[in-house]
């Protein structure tokens, strides 16, 4: 598959993040919080500097929003939204499920998409109707429809210890539907793990537009369903996620968050 300059950039920018942060990985690192559990190293930072730098240098005019250091330039008709390591806690433990999430949205919507998962050697790529892939290979969502027969995935937000009550109550009601419930820690991982079947659906609420601006193209673009929990698919710039392999399977899952099964 032939990708725009625009996809092969946000490759290029992946991959030179996530080669920074293998050199920290499994290193001793200067951790700093943003909060008191949200926490942030050089590796977040230096990758988000490589990041940005290959991005800058084929398109210098474009706008850039990044989890790191307030860089903010959503304004701009094209803006590259950058997490330069979802998963910073599982990186900070040695825990090998992390990435580089690179999205870039052109007026309204996402245009192309990746997602690199550094040391497990996946790059998930997408580009507005062209599917998804993996590692070159195109890439589908499950066609499991019934809930019990769908192995769902999920995270917590940072604000779960302080305002918790929903969080828990949907946890509790979808592990009750679905044959299983996994929490790998990266939600831009989660979406793509969607994306290629691994799991049936995603939700969380409490994220940002860098967790979740690629993931969404590329469940899009593998045949699945993404919306917030009010069923809105303008999902980017929203609080609440819910990506799926279906139509029927987003329905009921919505029905379960919102209390109407």
């Amino acid at each position: 598959m032939e990708f725009s300059s625009y996809t092969s950039t946000a490759l290029a920018a992946a991959k030179e993040g996530a080669s920074v942060l293998l050199k920290y990985y499994n290193s001793v690192l200067s951790v700093e919080y943003k909060g008191e559990i949200d926490p942030v190293t050089q590796a977040d930072k230096n990758s988000q500097k490589a990041i940005i730098k290959v991005i800058k240098d084929v398109f210098p005019h474009h706008g850039i929003l990044a989890e790191e250091d307030g860089v903010n330039e959503i304004n701009k008709d094209y803006c590259w939204i950058i997490d330069p390591l979802d998963g910073t806690v599982n990186f900070v433990h040695g825990v090998p499920i992390f990435c580089v999430s690179v999205g870039l949205k052109y007026k309204d919507e996402i245009v192309s998409g990746v997602i690199y998962s550094p040391v497990m050697k996946e790059v998930f790529v997408s580009e507005k109707n062209k599917g998804a892939w993996l590692n070159g290979k195109k890439i589908k969502v499950s066609e499991v429809k019934d809930t019990i027969r769908a192995l769902a995935v999920t995270g917590f937000p940072y604000y779960v210890r302080k305002d918790g009550v929903r969080v828990m109550k949907n946890f509790e009601n979808i592990v009750l539907e679905s044959q299983g419930i996994r929490r790998l820690g990266s939600a831009a991982l989660d979406m793509a793990y969607v994306a290629c079947g691994r799991f049936d659906f995603f939700w969380e609420e409490g994220l940002k537009p860098w967790d979740i601006a690629a993931g969404v193209l590329i469940v899009q673009e593998a045949g699945g369903k993404v919306s917030d929990y009010c069923g809105s698919k303008d999902v980017v710039f929203k609080d609440t996620m819910l990506a799926s392999n279906s139509v029927v399977m987003h329905e009921k899952i919505l029905k379960i968050i919102n209390g109407k099964k």
